[in-house]
């Protein structure tokens, strides 16, 4: 399988899509044949096989299997564009691709049916390699029939299966591995953005009465019939409509439904509210849908409410606000969802996100700060996750005794940022269970113990499960020891302080007495220059803790 990297080609490639295409040549070399590409929604992943014909030279047929007619349509546009001398056909419904096509793009449930007659009008022989869009849909029947009809779980076959995908997580929990072999390729949606490929996030959090606690789940998320009656009430629906008016204005939004009813009931309560709303169903005419879509896409309609319809396949980069109305426990379904707005478009500075937010003790909600790594909780008050994680960075690199993990948004980080909490201060209760040491707790899972001429003894969790102490001097670390828990990392630390540095003994010591004595002047002007407010009560040992951590 030679490339052919031409670079006059249909689209200009960007440097990741390009390296996806060296990791898929170089793992097929290598000997995986069933191989799967993790891709952000937005990241030009149709693009990057549309390249496969040339450059893989192929001498035989490609295949490209998609569940959706827009899916369908998609693909096959951008393939002719990039092969404008390949036939490029589609096999679906009432449109039957020539058999000798260069490329056939087909519908799975056209292909995919137990008593489908088209299958076997496609020679398996004649077919090298087969691409599987949206591939989280790739371990269903029907497509497991298609792929062991062309042979690619043949553990001699030559042939190539590539499968796309924005998130290798399935939502009811079945792994992608009885189909493909391995992720050869994958890019995360807060690294697209950081590297300017996809819109920046912001987002608000807006909470609810609604109880979600007796909504029933089923394979890992709400049952659609339990959470419709849940949340489709006149109540809720008043309050998203009130908070595009404060939020979003005249952005072009998505409002993403739990079901066909509460789609029509929200467009309603929007038109009712003086903003152009329409609704797009999967039982709507298709003549319709594409009236209302092109509505849309013209702003003649601002928000457009749907159910399980603009999920996957939708395109529009002018959306800049999502609302999801429909809450969910799927990071698959979330990702999709917010996936269609972080496309670029001229003009676009990001794309709002609110989170209807209901309540509920029972089960844990997917929202767009846990996509970034951040509590669930945390609402990021119209700020981008690329923000708030830099906020976040400050903090911890220049605040390490705050519990970073336990703000709950950027102004709850800054008050915490600014005032000294004394208990935090103390020696956590479990360290102080068994040592004698002044250990203190930095806020992300590392203790800290201040040693003589600014050094310290750092112990935090290791990726391996362990904990490992480290001499941190001025900014140069030094391994000590790693051990299974943290009692054992602290005793291991606390031994190396007695026997290599007796003359700090004396100064880690929790009880000394000089430890409960009043702050000096010295030390809490030094705080004060920090920007810090300096409670009363503050002893010389916790000023020397926060003064150590500072320099």
């Amino acid at each position: 399988m030679e490339p052919n990297d031409s670079s006059n080609r249909a689209f200009r490639l960007r440097d990741y899509q390009r390296e996806c295409l060296t990791a898929i040549r170089d793992r097929y070399l290598a000997g995986v044949r069933r191989q799967l590409t993790c891709l952000p929604t937005g990241s030009g992943k149709t693009v990057i096989f549309a390249e496969f014909p040339n450059y893989f030279r192929m001498k035989k047929q490609m295949l490209v299997l998609a569940h959706r007619a827009e899916l369908l349509d998609q693909a096959c546009d951008k393939l002719r564009r990039a092969n404008p001398d390949l036939r490029v056909e589609i096999e679906q419904a009432g449109r039957v691709a020539d058999p000798d096509s260069h490329v056939v793009v087909a519908s799975v449930p056209t292909l995919g049916r137990k008593d489908s007659s088209r299958l076997p009008r496609l020679d398996p022989n004649r077919f090298f390699l087969i691409v599987v869009d949206e591939a989280h849909h790739a371990t269903a029947k029907t497509y497991r029939r298609i792929l062991k009809y062309f042979g690619v779980f043949d553990p001699d076959t030559p042939k190539l299966i590539v499968g796309f995908t924005a998130t290798p997580k399935r939502g009811d929990g079945e792994g992608l591995d009885e189909v493909f072999e391995e992720i050869v390729f994958s890019r995360t949606l807060p690294e697209m953005i950081g590297a300017g490929y996809l819109s920046p996030v912001a987002g608000f959090r807006v909470e609810t009465d609604v109880d979600l606690s007796r909504v029933k789940t089923r394979m890992g998320d709400f049952v659609v019939s339990h959470l419709s009656q849940a949340v489709n009430i006149e109540q809720r629906n008043r309050l998203v409509v009130d908070v595009f008016h404060s939020r979003l204005k005249e952005r072009q939004t998505l409002c993403f439904c739990v079901d066909v009813a509460h789609a029509h009931s929200l467009a309603k309560a929007f038109n009712a509210g003086g903003i152009t709303a329409g609704a797009v169903t999967g039982d709507m005419d298709h003549s319709e849908r594409t009236k209302i879509l092109t509505d849309f896409r013209r702003g003649r309609i601002r928000v457009l409410a749907n159910c399980m319809v603009l999920t996957e396949g939708y395109d529009e980069p002018s959306v800049e606000g999502i609302i999801l109305a429909r809450p969910t426990k799927s990071t698959l379904l979330y990702t999709q969802m917010i996936g269609r707005g972080t496309r670029l478009h001229p003009g676009k500075e990001n794309v709002t996100v609110i989170d209807i937010v209901d309540a509920t003790r029972e089960h844990s909600l997917t929202t767009l700060p846990g996509l970034f790594g951040l509590s669930g909780e945390f609402d990021l008050e119209g700020h981008t996750a690329d923000e708030v994680q830099r906020a976040l960075g400050w903090a911890e690199r220049y605040r390490p005794w705050v519990p970073v993990s336990e703000a709950r948004s950027l102004s709850d980080l800054r008050y915490r940022c600014k005032r000294i909490n004394l208990l935090d201060l103390e020696t956590p209760s479990e360290v102080s269970g068994f040592s004698r040491f002044a250990w203190v707790g930095t806020g992300k899972g590392i203790y800290r113990l201040g040693l003589a001429g600014g050094r310290a003894i750092l112990i935090a969790p290791t990726i391996l499960g362990e904990c490992e102490a480290v001499l941190s001097d001025r900014g140069r670390e030094t391994p000590l020891l790693r051990r299974r828990d943290l009692k054992a990392a602290v005793m291991g630390a606390e031994k190396h302080v007695r026997t290599n540095l007796p003359g700090s003994v004396g100064l880690v010591m929790r009880n000394t007495r000089w430890r409960r004595q009043p702050a000096t002047q010295k030390q809490t002007s030094v705080l004060r220059s920090k920007k810090l407010d300096v409670p009363e009560g503050l002893t010389k040992g916790q000023a020397s803790h926060l003064i150590g951590m500072l320099s």
